[in-house]
C-alpha cells in the first residue's frame, strides 16, 4: 500500500514593528487555498512544496493535498489566517487516510494573539496526526521553538541565503519523513543559542556564514548526520521566545549532538563579525557624486525591506537627495497608495503636488512634499529575474511612476520581491542607467545586482527593519540576549 502524505503550506514572515495586520486576502486572489489545483500551481516552480512531492512520490508514496496558504513579509497575521487553516487541516484529518504529514512552514510568523504561529500550528497537527509522523520545512530564519520541536519528528531549513533552495529544502524535509515510515529512527539534536544578528549582516556567498554552511554540508557528506539547519532568526520580532537555533539530525544521538555542537559554536564565534558595516545616507550620497566609474551605487536601505516585513514607506534618502540639491539620477520605490492614486487622477505627462512616503511606520523622516511629474501607469504586475524566483510574477497593486527632478520613484499599494531589479526595471525606471539606486532588501539583491553593480552601501536608515538593532525600541526581549546584554553559550546540546 502506498503511503498516503497529507501535504500543506503556511508562508509569511511577520515583522512586529510593521503595524499593519496580514489578512487572509494577502495570501492569495480568489481564496483559491485548497485541493489539487492549488498543488498544481505550487509544482510549476523550485518551491518546497514541489520539493516535498518529488520526495514522497519518488519513495512510492501518495500526496493529499490540503491546505496552501502563501504571503509577503509584513506585520503580524490576522487571527482569522490560522483559525482557517487550523479548521481545514482537522477536516482533511478527519476525512483522509493518510501516513504522515508534510508541512511548508515559514517559521517567524506571528498573529495578534500568538507569537509563534507555527509552533501554534504544529501543536494542532500534532493532536490530530496522533503518533504519525511530521516534517517541517522552514525559512532559514524561522525561530525555531520548544513547541515546534515537540511536536515536529523533522525539522529541515534553508540552506542558502540569499534563498535558493527552496525545493531542495522541501525536499530533505520529505524524504527523512519517508525515511521515518521505512523504520529509521531519526533524532534531532539543538543547540539554542541567546542571540541575534541583522539578516544583512551575513550571507552564504561570503565569510563566515558561508564556511559554516559548508562544514555543516561536509558533515552530511561524511555519514556524521543526515541533516543540519543553522538558523540565524529574523531579528525584528520583539517578542519573549527568540533565539537563533542549529537543528541536526541522525540516528546516532551522539553524533547529531556532537555537530550541533560544533557547529554552534563556530556560529556564536562568529558573532561579532556578523554585522554590516553602516554608512550614513550622506556618506553614500557623497560616494555616488563622486563615482566616475559608470555603474550605479546602490544604497542599501535594509531598514525598509519589505522582503523583511517593513512597509516599504521609507522616502528617507529622496527627502535627503532634494534637501541637498543633489544632481543625481535616482531610482526607488515607495509604498503609498493615496499618491498612486493621485498619480492616475493627474494622468501621464501632467503635474501635481505630491505628499509621499512615511505613512505607516512610526518614526519614519518624511512625508517628502514637492511637484511631481507622472511618467507611467501600471497595474502592478512583473516578473523576478533573480534566481530565486525568475519568471514567476509579483504584484505591487496599482503603479505609477513619479519623478521629482531626478529623482524616479515607483509609487505602489504594496512591496514585494524587493531586491528583484524588475520591481524598478519592470516599470521603466533602470537601474542600470541611475546613478544612485536605493534597494530595500537585506542580502536577496545580490545575487540579481551582482551583474549592475558592486559599488554596494548599506545605509544606516531608519525603519521597521533596520540593521541598527540597539536603536530600536525593544519591550519584550527574553533576558541574556546578545547584542543587548551579556549572553552565555549553552553547555550541551538538546535531544528531541
Amino acid at each position: 500500500m502506498k503511503k498516503r502524505i497529507l501535504v500543506c503550506s503556511f508562508h509569511q514572515e511577520s515583522n512586529t514593528f510593521n503595524p499593519i495586520t496580514w489578512d487572509i486576502d494577502r495570501f492569495g486572489t480568489n481564496r483559491e487555498f485548497e485541493g489539487e489545483a492549488r498543488l498544481q500551481k505550487s509544482l510549476d516552480g523550485k518551491s518546497a512544496v514541489h520539493g516535498g512531492y518529488t520526495a514522497i512520490t519518488e519513495a512510492g508514496g501518495e500526496v493529499v493535498p490540503t491546505v496552501f496558504l502563501h504571503a509577503s513579509s509584513g506585520g503580524r497575521v490576522s487571527d482569522q489566517v490560522v483559525n482557517y487553516l487550523c479548521e481545514r487541516m482537522a477536516y482533511y484529518c478527519q476525512n483522509e487516510e493518510f501516513d504522515g504529514i508534510y508541512a511548508s512552514l515559514h517559521g517567524a510568523t506571528c498573529t495578534e494573539n500568538e507569537d509563534d504561529a507555527c509552533g501554534f500550528f504544529l501543536e494542532i497537527l500534532r493532536k490530530l496526526a496522533g503518533d504519525k509522523p511530521i516534517a517541517a520545512s522552514f525559512d532559514l530564519h524561522a525561530k525555531i521553538t520548544d513547541k515546534i520541536l515537540k511536536n515536529a519528528d523533522i525539522v529541515c531549513g534553508y540552506q542558502t541565503y540569499p534563498h535558493i533552495d527552496f525545493f531542495e529544502t522541501g525536499y530533505r524535509a520529505a524524504k527523512h519523513l519517508m525515511g521515518l515510515l521505512e523504520g529509521k529512527k531519526y533524532r534531532m539534536a539543538t543547540m539554542n543559542l541567546p542571540m541575534f544578528v541583522p539578516p544583512a549582516g551575513y550571507t552564504t556567498r561570503e565569510e563566515p556564514f558561508k564556511g559554516l554552511l559548508e562544514k555543516a554540508k561536509g558533515m552530511i557528506a561524511d555519514g556524521k548526520i543526515s541533516d543540519a539547519t543553522v538558523f540565524p532568526v529574523q531579528p525584528w520580532l520583539d517578542i519573549p521566545e527568540i533565539m537563533t537555533r542549529v537543528v541536526t539530525i541522525a540516528e546516532d544521538t551522539d553524533q547529531a549532538a556532537a555537530c550541533a555542537m560544533e557547529l554552534a559554536t563556530d556560529l556564536w564565534n562568529a558573532k561579532d563579525d556578523m554585522w554590516p558595516d553602516l554608512k550614513s545616507i550622506d556618506e553614500i550620497i557623497d560616494a555616488a557624486e563622486a563615482n566616475t566609474t559608470g555603474k550605479p551605487v546602490l544604497l542599501v536601505d535594509a531598514a525598509d525591506s519589505p522582503n523583511g516585513g517593513a512597509v516599504g514607506d521609507s522616502c528617507a534618502v529622496a527627502l535627503r537627495l532634494l534637501e541637498r540639491g543633489s544632481n543625481l539620477r535616482a531610482g526607488m520605490f515607495i509604498v503609498d497608495p493615496a499618491s498612486v492614486e493621485l498619480a492616475f487622477r493627474t494622468g501621464v505627462g501632467n503635474k501635481a503636488q505630491f505628499t509621499v512616503g512615511a505613512g505607516f511606520t512610526k518614526g519614519m523622516p518624511g512625508p517628502l512634499k514637492a511637484e511631481g511629474l507622472v511618467r507611467s501607469l501600471h497595474d502592478g504586475w512583473f516578473r523576478q529575474e533573480g534566481k530565486a524566483g525568475r519568471g514567476n510574477p509579483a504584484w505591487l497593486g496599482k503603479t505609477a511612476v513619479v519623478s521629482f527632478g531626478n529623482i524616479y520613484v515607483v509609487l505602489c499599494h504594496r512591496g514585494t520581491a524587493s531586491g528583484d531589479p524588475q520591481v524598478l526595471r519592470g516599470f521603466g525606471v533602470d537601474p542600470a542607467l541611475c546613478d544612485l539606486v536605493v534597494v530595500k532588501a537585506n542580502t536577496s539583491f545580490r545575487e540579481p545586482y551582482s551583474y549592475i553593480s558592486d559599488l554596494v552601501y548599506f545605509g544606516d536608515t531608519p525603519g521597521a527593519g533596520a540593521s541598527n538593532l540597539k536603536e530600536m525600541q525593544w519591550d519584550n526581549l527574553p533576558k541574556g540576549l546578545y547584542p543587548f546584554e551579556e549572553a552565555v553559550f549553552p553547555e550541551k546540546a538538546e535531544i528531541w
